[in-house]
């Protein structure tokens, strides 16, 4: 399923066994085409954008793999068309059906869950209460390029409801059966029944306008003419299962909402007249548009040898997906005669995401030659041979530069992500553990391992950990603030309950 899987995090101990290089790659052609996973119809979408790349994607997995592979990502639903065209007959596609309602609630929990911890983008966090349909709006994008996908090639297809999942379904049987395979059907099943919810809350449906839910149901009725193994059952299970009406810590957050100032500087975000400046906004603020062509003629015009400028336009560019304009402003930046080592790093990302892990490699070790104290080269260094399967070649670099700079976290990090790929993660625990006060990314990892290894052993670490966030006082000040941004009464004080019950679950577990 790829070489580099997706990390495990504290939300996920288990990791979501999603191949990086396709993610970042998907991410990548979502960017060049304006969204990003959240993508909801809502503007022209060209899934065959830069299809050069898929192609490339999969020269690479065919040329490194001895037998049959595979990649779990949930943006290829978006670029099913052009995995279609590339693939065509070879292509076999394992679909996983779940009942809208199951997916909003899941997007719910989860964005809530990280928002009342502060953990991640609370700006992703916050878009769902912002605008209410947004996730359902994204459920109706994905499952309507799989009923095309359906429609089309059924026979290539092998499609199952996630309750039936749930319900025992011997996936790896029905998996080789269909595609021909002879898959190890005793390898041990990743999912955890008893963190597996079958149940919704009547307030997902509660939030949406009845004539999107009759989209929703019509979307998921025409899905389940396709079903190859579904359960007898296949209806939400719809539950009160949290009091709607509001506790004191639901009024408190919604008072202290109520009293924040409103927040404008986002949406009036202007630029500064100096060039330099222009660029470094741009750079840092990604969301808003960029002129390469026009910034590229100003920078000639006005500061040609200006590394400084060239550097700024190729961050920019970069953050928005455009590594080939990238590469060609980072050029510019060496033929300027300032040339920091960084700039060789940002080079590599360009050839990498490019996926020229060859010119990736160099690049990051020219980086390294110039400066071997900068943690961020060497682990891009390594993140690249892990790319391509050159799993200890990849500890070792991360080896030899933790050697070198012992008070380095982010190496140590790395390492145990990488020792946790190939399997050992007895050993990455033992490497974190060694950190007497380890900081909060070597400690989040530490906690996410454990959980992966003995979940009743990290959950009492994890909660710990989220009372440690959730008593920071500047926490609170920091959800008031997010929930003053929700317009929608009915969202703000959804919202508003799922934080407390977040909390809540947390106090529970200590006084258990």
């Amino acid at each position: 399923m790829g070489t580099e899987l997706m990390p495990p995090a504290i939300s996920n101990p288990d990791g979501h066994f999603e191949d990086m290089p396709l993610v970042n790659l998907h991410d990548r052609l979502l960017r060049l085409n304006d969204t990003d996973w959240r993508f909801s119809d809502e503007s022209a979408f060209d899934p065959s954008l830069r299809i050069d790349l898929l192609s490339r994607y999969l020269h690479h997995r065919n040329t490194s793999e001895s037998g049959p592979w595979g990649a779990k990502d949930p943006r290829a639903c978006l670029f099913l068309p052009a995995w279609r065209q590339l693939l065509g007959k070879q292509g076999q596609y394992l679909v996983i059906l779940r009942h809208w309602s199951g997916s909003i609630q899941s997007l719910w929990d989860r964005h809530s869950k990280e928002l009342a911890f502060g953990l991640g983008n609370m700006d992703v966090h916050l878009s769902f209460w912002q605008s209410p349909e947004l996730a359902a709006h994204i459920w109706l994008a994905y499952h309507q390029r799989i009923i095309s996908l359906l429609e089309e090639t059924p026979e290539q297809c092998l499609v199952v409801s996630h309750r039936s999942l749930l319900q025992g379904l011997p996936l790896i049987n029905e998996v080789s059966s269909c595609f021909g395979l002879e898959l190890n059907a005793t390898t041990p099943s990743p999912i955890r029944h008893e963190l597996s919810q079958d149940s919704v809350d009547n307030r997902v449906r509660n939030l949406l306008p009845d004539a999107l839910i009759d989209e929703l149901e019509a979307v998921w009725n025409n899905l389940l003419a396709y079903i190859d193994h579904r359960a007898q059952d296949e209806s939400p299970h719809w539950t009160d299962k949290t009091p709607l009406q509001q506790n004191k810590q639901v009024k408190e957050l919604l008072h202290l909402a109520e009293s924040q100032p409103l927040n404008t500087d986002k949406d009036n975000l202007s630029l500064p007249e100096s060039l330099l400046d222009q660029l470094k906004v741009l750079a840092a603020n990604p969301q808003l548009p960029l002129e390469a062509a026009q910034y590229n003629r100003r920078i000639i015009n006005e500061a040609r040898f200006s590394g400084k400028h060239w550097e700024q336009l190729a961050r920019a560019q970069l953050r928005r997906g455009d590594a080939r304009g990238a590469k060609h402003s980072l050029i510019q930046v060496m033929t300027s005669g300032q040339c920091p080592p960084y700039v060789y790093m940002l080079l590599g990302d360009c050839f990498k995401a490019e996926l020229d892990y060859a010119g990736a490699e160099h690049s990051y070790q020219q980086a390294i030659k110039l400066n071997r104290n900068n943690p961020m080269f060497h682990t891009r260094l390594a993140g690249t041979l892990l790319v391509q399967g050159r799993n200890s070649e990849a500890i070792e670099v991360l080896q030899q530069a933790i050697s070198h700079l012992p008070e380095q976290p982010t190496l140590a990090k790395e390492l145990a992500n990488c020792l946790d790929q190939q399997g050992d993660t007895d050993q990455a625990l033992t490497l974190l553990q060694s950190y007497p006060e380890p900081p909060h990314p070597i400690e989040n990892l530490l906690i996410a391992l454990t959980m992966k290894t003995d979940y009743t052993l990290g959950k009492p670490l994890f909660d710990a950990l989220m009372r440690e966030k959730m008593e920071d006082p500047v926490l609170k000040e920091t959800i008031a603030y997010t929930l003053s941004s929700v317009t929608g009464l009915a969202a703000r004080e959804d919202l508003a309950q799922r934080i407390s019950a977040h909390w809540g679950a947390v106090r529970a577990a200590e006084n258990r």
